[in-house]
């Protein structure tokens, strides 16, 4: 993958200004006996920079650095279709996982109101996780932003930490797949915009962010709920009495409000994600059982 000076430029500058610039080894894993060091069959990831473990992998695992993968996930989104600048990225878990938030030069039509687009890339250092693409959206009224794992029936998203770097440079872009993905969620926000809400899709939704039916309703259960109550409303009055508004009542909360120390993570691959996940699928069956959606 030739690049030029001015690309390799700015690529060091994301890594270095995202925590990033740190490469990792894998190392024979040894223990102490009686104050010998003894090998072991096993394998585990080193943070060279900091020299922490990061966690025990197989003798097949191979190492993919933070340069590395920077140069796959570009390659997969496609020359000019991405605008590093304005991107993020960033370690969690002690750098034993790593995320790529790259800002693509696209915005999508919701119809109301536009949304940025954004792929988002997850992989680790500690054999937990392969690589995997996501798309995200932020809307360009309120900053209310959702991330989701790509429709992909064919898994061309995930890539195995068993494959090596220099077979992936040379594996197909995932342009077209990205397209698809924004399209569809596209599609979706403006089929939202045309079914009202109905009590039992609201409480259905409520109850999937801050459960109503939990044996014990703690203090953070009523501060979310409230949170939930009031963000609804906000987005109801902008947006209009539909499930469009209520969603976007969710990912308010989500954005901004809820309980998380790094909100873009949670909202990309942790709580939120998962809760925010759950609450489309909750919604497109809703339209699905009243006839709005095929």
């Amino acid at each position: 993958m030739d690049l030029t000076i001015e690309q390799q430029r700015s690529r060091n500058i994301f890594l270095r200004e995202h925590g990033l610039d740190f490469t990792v080894s894998k190392r024979k894993s040894m223990f102490h006996d009686a104050g010998d060091s003894v090998e072991t069959p096993f394998f585990c990831t080193v943070n060279d920079k900091t020299k922490q473990a990061l966690g025990a992998v197989k003798s097949k695992y191979v190492v993919k650095q933070n340069a590395d993968l920077l140069d796959v996930i570009l390659h997969k989104i496609g020359d000019g279709n991405y605008d590093l600048f304005n991107s993020k990225g960033g370690t969690f878990n002690n750098g034993k996982k790593v995320y790529f938030f790259i800002k693509h030069k696209t915005t999508s039509d919701w119809g109301q109101e536009h949304a940025e687009n954004y792929i988002y890339a997850l992989s680790s250092h500690d054999g937990s996780q392969r690589l995997v693409f996501g798309v995200a959206n932020k809307i360009h009224s309120c900053s209310n932003m959702f991330g989701m794992l790509m429709n992909d029936s064919e898994n061309k998203h995930m890539i195995k930490h068993t494959k090596r770097i220099d077979d992936l440079q040379y594996d197909n872009t995932l342009d077209a797949l990205i397209q698809n993905n924004f399209k569809g969620i596209s599609y979706l926000m403006r089929k939202m915009q045309e079914v009202s809400i109905q009590d039992e899709i609201k409480d259905k939704i409520f109850d999937i962010v801050a459960n109503s039916k939990a044996q014990r309703l703690s203090a953070k259960y009523h501060k979310d709920r409230d949170l939930l109550s009031q963000c609804v409303m906000d987005e109801l009055g902008t947006k209009g009495d539909t499930l469009y508004g209520l969603f976007n009542g969710v990912t308010n909360f989500y954005t901004h409000h809820a309980f998380e120390n790094d909100k873009l993570i949670s909202n990309i691959t942790g709580s939120g994600n998962k809760k925010i996940t759950s609450v489309v699928k909750a919604l497109v069956n809703d339209m699905k059982e009243r006839g709005c959606l095929n």
